[in-house]
């Protein structure tokens, strides 16, 4: 009898060690243009994204990840005053999916850390609404 539970409790650590931890998912920033405003919204999508610890961040379009495209302009008056800016982001699922999209403007830079925390949300329920689904 003890030979039948040192053989059940073998094999079940051999089990468990052959387990191959879930990978976290990840989400990557991707510039859709060639606008310098493009790189203030990296960090804060990265700050926003790694704030969990629960989702890898890659810092330019990454196959396999959920990717942000973001474009983002300055807006100026007719006299060519800087007024603020506008910050499209579009976020896509590893198979290039749309699942978000939106459009953000304002006067100052801090408009792209809300933009960013509203895409990092964005592609962090939508992660998170997948895996739920794929476990049913």
């Amino acid at each position: 009898m003890k030979r039948l539970w040192f053989l059940i409790l073998l094999l079940g650590q051999t089990a468990m060690a052959q387990e191959v931890p879930p990978e976290k998912p990840c989400i990557a920033f991707s510039a859709e243009s060639a606008s310098p405003t493009n790189a203030l919204a990296k960090e804060p999508l990265e700050a926003a994204v790694k704030l969990s610890g629960h989702f890898e961040f890659y810092p330019s379009h990454h196959e396999g990840c959920w990717n942000v495209h973001v474009l983002s302009l300055p807006v100026m008056s007719s006299g060519g005053k800087r007024i603020g800016y506008v910050v499209s982001h579009t976020v896509t699922d590893p198979q290039s999916i749309e699942v978000g999209h939106a459009l953000t403007f304002g006067a100052g830079q801090d408009i792209f850390l809300q933009a960013m925390n509203k895409a990092a949300s964005d592609a962090i329920r939508n992660i998170r609404l997948a895996r739920s689904i794929s476990r049913l």
